[in-house]
């Protein structure tokens, strides 16, 4: 396969992954914490170049995948730490979990 095609695939070395991630707050905290959390957590993923695509709510649970804002590039394992130190360091979440490396252009296969 041509580099051409394999651009226009997202193939190799123009393949690019994100990871999930999912969190559930603790009962009793206000739809404002709640916001406030969300534009934290915003913040704190934009300093890093990575975007976030996903949602929920404060009483099911918020989750998502994170990816790199450039193209062509994927999170590495700095990203992910730094998520999951984050997310730590948040007293309005009861569970979090950051899953695994995920295909953005193809499903995963069983």
């Amino acid at each position: 396969m041509n580099k051409r095609l394999r651009k226009k695939l997202h193939k190799k070395e123009f393949q690019e992954t994100g990871f999930e991630v999912k969190c559930v707050f603790h009962e009793g905290v206000s739809e404002s914490s709640f916001d406030q959390f969300i534009d934290d957590f915003l913040t704190a993923i934009e300093e890093r170049g990575l975007v976030f695509g996903g949602g929920g709510s404060l009483k099911a649970s918020w989750e998502g995948i994170i990816s790199k804002e450039k193209k062509y590039t994927t999170p590495d394992s700095s990203d992910k730490n730094y998520i999951v130190d984050w997310l730590k360091s948040r007293g309005e979440i009861r569970e979090y979990s950051v899953g695994r490396d995920i295909d953005l252009w193809y499903p995963p296969e069983d």
